[in-house]
């Protein structure tokens, strides 16, 4: 009797990570994307228990890392095709969006839409996720784990599964470019921000159940370091003025922590150097030990 492999069952897809509160675009539902996941896991299900039948390994050892995310991405776009009523599939070679508004485009393709969408990336990285170009508009990331544990017998690997489903708009400052290098064949890339993940995680679809204190985590990293790279001089101050008297630094850290949503023991280190920051820089003063104004 064949031994039966691990990784060609079928991934759990637990409705208890869908969240219903979030808004999403072009009448998109989040039972969408619930169904969306569930039949991505179908699929992976069955193309390698059908892989293993002829003798192959699975796919995730066929397809380089590029190919297996570009499958997930495809099959993403083509669900969520059939799913939506307002939202056609982008039929041009690498066009962008992947998915467009039903009717705006003649024979529903286009190089390079400006008419909004909705643009898919699939990625089994935890952040930095990648893009052709630097661009704004409605975005899906969909998250996903592979069993790459070299100490496991390949046959005895977890199947592949979706972490989360987000789905965010996206400003073009949301990114940052790094051009090709000069006689590179790859193009330049644009990787998103801390402040772009921020708005993904916050915005997520679909959890995983199992990696919900994880995806929080991230979301909580994502928001303190787009502060921190960001706002951070401007808030100090603009707390210190608004309050009219010295302030300690745990006060500030405080008053940021409603601001954006992270814990204030998770922002006093950051908030203590940008007060030294802005003492050091003249716009900000020491009055007395351990407080700041000003």
């Amino acid at each position: 009797m064949p031994h039966v492999s691990r990784f060609t069952e079928k991934a759990p897809t637990d409705q208890d990570g869908l969240k219903t509160d979030c808004e999403l675009p072009y009448n998109l539902r989040p039972q969408d994307a619930l169904r969306m996941v569930e039949d991505l896991h179908d699929l992976l299900h069955d193309v390698n228990s059908m892989m293993v039948d002829k003798g192959f390994d699975r796919m995730e050892e066929l397809l380089d890392p590029a190919g297996f995310s570009g499958f997930i991405s495809r099959t993403v776009v083509d669900r969520l095709d059939r799913l939506s009523r307002a939202l056609v599939k982008n039929i041009h070679h690498n066009g962008y969006p992947d998915l467009l508004p039903r009717g705006v485009y003649p024979a529903d393709s286009v190089q390079h839409g400006t008419e909004g969408g909705l643009e898919v990336k699939a990625s089994r990285n935890q952040s930095s996720w990648e893009s052709h170009g630097p661009r704004g508009g409605w975005f899906c990331v969909v998250q996903f784990d592979i069993d790459e544990d070299a100490d496991k017998a390949l046959r005895n690997r977890e199947p592949t599964r979706v972490l989360a489903v987000m789905i965010g708009k996206l400003a073009k400052e949301d990114w940052s470019w790094q051009p090709a290098r000069t006689g590179r064949i790859r193009s330049g890339t644009a990787s998103i921000k801390p402040a772009g993940a921020a708005k993904l995680r916050a915005s997520a679809v679909w959890v995983d159940p199992s990696y919900q204190e994880e995806h929080e985590e991230r979301l909580l990293i994502a928001r303190r370091v787009a502060w921190r790279t960001g706002a951070a001089e401007d808030d100090c101050l603009e707390i210190l003025r608004d309050a009219g008297h010295p302030m300690k630094a745990d006060e500030i850290a405080e008053a940021v922590a409603l601001k954006i949503d992270v814990p204030a023991d998770r922002l006093l280190s950051t908030t203590t150097s940008t007060l030294k920051k802005l003492v050091k820089a003249g716009s900000a003063s020491r009055p007395k030990p351990g407080r700041y104004e000003a």
